[in-house]
C-alpha cells in the first residue's frame, strides 16, 4: 500500500497550490468574505483547468481521476482560503453512484466543467444527523412529485442550478434531483460566521413540482444514496480542514521564526518548539489517515471506518492549530486584517460539515464493535 502521491499527483498539487495562492490574494476575496458572496470567477477558473470535474469520467467531460486527486484539490484550495469544488464533487459522486444514464448525461457535463453549481439539502430545524426527524415530504401526483418542507444550513443553495433534496415518501427517505428553475422554491440568505464565500440559505419548498424521474437512486433508499455520496465527500471536508490547518500553522511558525524577544527569537524557546512539533506531528497523522481512506476508495474497498477516522483526526488537529496559533503569535493574531480570525471561523464551520467529531467517533465505535472487526 502506498499512501503517498505519484509524480502526476504531485504535479497537480503544485499547480493547484500555485493557482490558489494567486486567487487567494485577490482583493475581491476579501469583499466576498465580508458580504458572503460566491466567487464565480474562481469556479470558472477551476473548471477551465478541469479541477471541478476531477472524479467525472472523460466520457462526461471530466478528468477521470480518483479520490486522491480530489483531496489534493480540496486541501490546496482550502490552504489559501478558497472554497473549492466540494459541492460539485458531492453531486457528481451521487450521480455516478446511483444516477440513471439520462441523469448523468443531463447534469455531469456542466457540473464537470464548473458551468453550474450544485448543493445538498439535508438538514432541517429538527434534523441534522438524525434522519428519522426529517419532515420534508414528497408526494406523487400523476407524472410529478410535490415537495413541501424547509431545509436549513444549505451552502450555495440559491447559486445551485441542481439541488439534491432528501425527503420522505410513502416508501421512506428518498433523494431527489431538483432544478433551480422549478416553481415553489424560496430562499432566505443567512449570515454565518464561517464559509462565507459559500453563502448559506434556508430553502423553503412550497408545493414545488418536479418530474417523476427526479428520484436519485431508488425510492425509499435515500440513506444508501446519502452514504454513497458522503463517504467520499467527508474526505473533501477532512482535506479542507487539513489545508486550513497547514495555512494557519505556516503563518504562525513563520512569525515565531521572525519575531525577536531580546536576543532570541520566539521559535528558540523549547515550549514553543514543542507546540510546533506536536501540531506538525498531528497534522502529518491526519494527512496519512486521509490518504489511506482516499487510497481505499480508489481501490474500491470499503472505507467507512477509515473515512470517519480521517475526518475526526483532521477536525481535531485543525481545531487545535487555529487555537494554538494565538499562543504562538500572541496579540499579533488578534486583528481582523490578519488571517487567524478567518481560520478559526472556517474551522468551526467545517467541523460540522459531513458530521461532527462526535458523529465520527460514533461511526468509528460502531465499526470496531462489530463481531467481524479485528485489531
Amino acid at each position: 500500500m502506498n499512501f503517498y502521491f505519484t509524480e502526476e499527483q504531485n504535479a497537480l498539487r503544485e499547480a493547484v497550490a500555485a493557482y490558489s495562492k494567486i486567487a487567494g490574494s485577490d482583493p475581491n476575496r476579501d469583499v466576498e468574505e465580508r458580504d458572503s458572496e460566491f466567487s464565480w470567477d474562481v469556479l470558472h477558473a477551476l473548471g477551465d483547468r478541469g479541477w471541478t470535474g476531477v472524479i467525472v469520467p472523460e466520457q462526461y467531460g471530466g478528468l477521470g481521476k480518483g479520490a486522491m486527486e480530489y483531496t489534493i484539490i480540496m486541501e490546496e484550495t482550502a490552504k489559501e482560503l478558497i472554497y473549492g469544488p466540494q459541492n460539485l464533487i458531492q453531486a457528481q459522486q451521487g450521480l455516478l453512484a446511483v444516477g440513471t444514464e439520462e441523469q448523468k448525461s443531463k447534469w455531469l457535463p456542466e457540473l464537470a466543467k464548473g458551468k453550474i453549481m450544485a448543493a445538498q439539502a439535508i438538514s432541517e430545524p429538527d434534523a441534522g444527523s438524525s434522519f428519522q426527524n426529517i419532515q420534508t415530504t414528497a408526494v406523487k401526483d400523476g407524472n410529478e412529485w410535490v415537495l413541501n418542507g424547509l431545509k436549513v444550513h444549505i451552502n450555495l443553495g440559491k447559486e445551485a442550478q441542481l439541488m439534491m433534496v432528501l425527503a420522505k415518501t410513502n416508501k421512506g427517505l428518498t433523494e431527489f434531483l431538483v432544478d433551480r428553475d422549478s416553481k415553489g422554491i424560496r430562499y432566505e440568505k443567512q449570515d454565518p460566521i464561517g464559509l462565507r464565500s459559500a453563502p448559506m440559505y434556508d430553502v423553503h419548498f412550497e408545493d414545488c413540482r418536479i418530474p417523476a424521474d427526479s428520484v436519485l437512486g431508488r425510492e425509499g433508499r435515500g440513506i444508501e444514496t446519502f452514504m454513497a455520496i458522503f463517504k467520499l465527500s467527508r474526505l473533501g471536508v477532512a482535506s479542507q480542514l487539513i489545508g486550513i490547518a497547514r495555512g494557519c500553522l505556516e503563518h504562525a511558525v513563520s512569525f515565531t521564526k521572525s519575531r525577536k524577544v531580546g536576543e532570541s527569537r520566539v521559535s528558540d524557546f523549547q515550549g514553543i518548539q514543542w507546540i510546533i512539533a506536536k501540531l506538525t506531528s498531528e497534522l502529518e497523522a491526519a494527512k496519512l489517515a486521509r490518504n489511506q481512506a482516499a487510497w481505499l476508495h480508489d481501490q474500491k474497498v470499503n472505507h467507512h471506518l477509515e473515512t470517519s477516522i480521517a475526518k475526526y483526526l483532521a477536525g481535531v488537529v485543525a481545531d487545535e492549530v487555529v487555537n494554538k496559533a494565538f499562543t504562538l503569535t500572541g496579540s499579533h493574531a488578534c486583528y481582523r486584517n490578519r488571517p487567524y480570525d478567518r481560520y478559526v471561523r472556517e474551522v468551526k464551520s467545517l467541523l460540522a460539515g459531513g458530521g461532527s467529531s462526535e458523529v465520527m467517533l460514533n461511526n468509528v465505535a460502531r465499526e470496531i464493535l462489530r463481531p467481524s472487526y479485528h485489531y
